[in-house]
Order: C-alpha cells, then structure tokens, then sequence
C-alpha cells in the first residue's frame, strides 16, 4: 500500500533553500551615515513606490491591495450590516481587525491572532475613526478585515499601509468619509556622542537633520546600528482636511531634540501629500470602474 496521501500534494524530498544566504557585509560598511544610499539603494528621504488595486475581494462591500516593496497586505470591508440583539446606538461599529500570514515573514508564523496584532489592529482603529461618518449609520457594523501577506517592514510600517489600505477599501465600498487616510513611518537615528557632537559645526545642522530622517524603513534599515536606537515616528492624517488621526513616537535610548522631531513631522507630513495623490487616483479609476460598468446594465436592459 502506498505511503502517500493521494488527497495532498506531497512536497519534494530535497529542495533548494527558499531565502539565499547572502553574506552580509561588515558592520562598518552597513552603517547609515558612512553612505548616503540604504541597503536597498534608496536615498535616506526617499519612499518605496506605491501599488494599490481594489475590488479584489467579489464577496465584500469593498477591497484593497496595497503592494510597497516586500509589504503587501489585502483588505476587505463588510458592511454596513445590522447587528442583532445589540442595544440601539446611535453610531455605527467599527471592528477592525489585522492578521500575518503564517508565511509572511522569512520564520514561519503561529496560525491565528499573534501578540502584536491586536496592538496593531487598535491603532489602524485610532487612525480610520475619525475620517468616518459613523453618525448616519446608526444601529450598524463595519467590519475591517487586513490580512499581511508579506512582511518586511517594522509594525509602524504594518500600521501605515494598513491604514491606507483601509480608508481605500472603504472609500471604494461607498462609505461617507471626510477624507482619505495616510500614514507614513520615519527613523531619527541615535544622536552622536557629546565628543563627536562638538565637532559638527552649526551651519550643517539643518542639513544634517534632513538628511538623516530615515524615511520608509524596512526591517533591514530598522536593524542598523544608527537607527536601531533611534527615535520612530508613525503618522497618519487626513492630507485632504490637515488633520491628524494618529500620531506614536518611540523616543530611542538616545533621546532626540524636539526641534528634530518637529522637522521630521514636516517632511513626514509632506510625504503624506504625495501618498495621497496615489490613493485619490486609486479610488477616482474604481469610481469610473463602476460607473462605466452601471452605464453597461442600464444600455443592456434598455
């Protein structure tokens, strides 16, 4: 009797390894400020390109992917519904909810809720609620369901794409809204020793803080020795109404000057505007999507 199960498709016996062990090169030569470029080639304020498509999901009321290099997440909405047996209110519900892929990330995850998910789940939750009109669905729930697919960022990361996948999966299932939200992560690396900060002289100071605002980190970039103690910044906001939805900032072992974390508010906030320009895009072609797709019913049934 064979030992197989027909019922499955059996792995091979021997394979090759999935992630390549690339040798990584030397402290010294990975350290943030002895290049201007990031082991990705990027420029220290530069962000990963965006993809965002929506109506993926048939069965929900609305969905997105969003696909920033190795981070990609799908959404999907559910709602508005009614909840039965709950006491009336005069708001709607919202649930949101955020789970990793067992094979997100390089070490294979634990099936089900994780522990850092409902800590992630409540701050996309800060994020989103106040852009919504929850005041003309009363008695209702919207469901937000985020599933992280693949995974190379830190959570601040996880948390600013999910946010955006979010607002654009209910902008697109027809949610009254005041605006669309982003969110946008940055690293102020560790501050120089007092010996080496005598050295730097005051005409450079304003370029020196620009340029070191690590913009989009990916875990490999968290994981540097100049920003692994560094400061993180996590903002979302309404770019549409200049409001923040949410702003969490980790201070480093470091400790990091507040007129530093001002100017990376403002070229963190800057970078949200041109976000918002892809997400605008996004939801205007699923608007004419729709309208060329009803305008199509109408000719049929006349």
């Amino acid at each position: 009797m064979s030992v197989y199960d027909r019922r499955r498709v059996n792995a091979p016996e021997s394979h090759p390894p999935i992630y390549s062990t690339q040798p990584k090169a030397s402290t010294s030569a990975r350290r943030l400020h002895s290049s201007n470029h990031r082991p990705d080639g990027r420029q220290p304020s530069q962000i990963r390109p965006i993809f965002l498509q929506t109506n993926l999901i048939p069965q929900s009321s609305g969905s997105c992917y969003i696909e920033t290099g190795n981070l990609k997440i799908a959404c999907a909405v559910y709602g508005p519904r009614q909840v039965k047996g709950r006491q009336y209110a005069g708001k709607a519900e919202l649930n949101v909810e955020l789970r990793f892929a067992p094979f997100s990330s390089k070490r294979r995850r634990k099936a089900g809720k994780g522990t850092e998910s409902p800590i992630l789940s409540s701050l996309i939750h800060q994020s989103l609620l106040p852009s919504l009109r929850l005041d003309l669905l009363p008695k209702a729930s919207l469901d937000v369901h985020l599933t992280v697919l693949e995974c190379d960022a830190t959570e601040e990361g996880c948390i600013a794409a999910g946010t955006i996948a979010a607002s654009t999966a209910l902008a697109c299932a027809g949610i009254e809204m005041y605006g669309l939200v982003v969110g946008g992560v940055a690293i102020l690396p560790r501050k120089p020793s007092s010996t080496q900060e005598t050295t730097v002289q005051s005409s450079k100071a304003d370029s020196k803080e620009s340029a070191d605002l690590l913009m989009d980190p990916t875990l490999e970039d968290s994981n540097l020795p100049d920003t692994k103690q560094g400061t993180r910044i996590l903002l979302c906001s309404m770019p549409a109404l200049g409001s923040t939805t949410c702003l969490r900032i980790t201070s480093g072992t470091g400790g990091e000057d507040v007129d530093q974390v001002e100017k990376a508010l403002v070229v963190l906030n800057a970078s949200l505007n041109e976000v918002h320009g892809v997400v605008a895009k996004a939801v205007s072609a699923d608007f004419e999507r729709r309208q060329r797709a009803h305008a199509g019913t109408l000719v049929e049934a006349a």
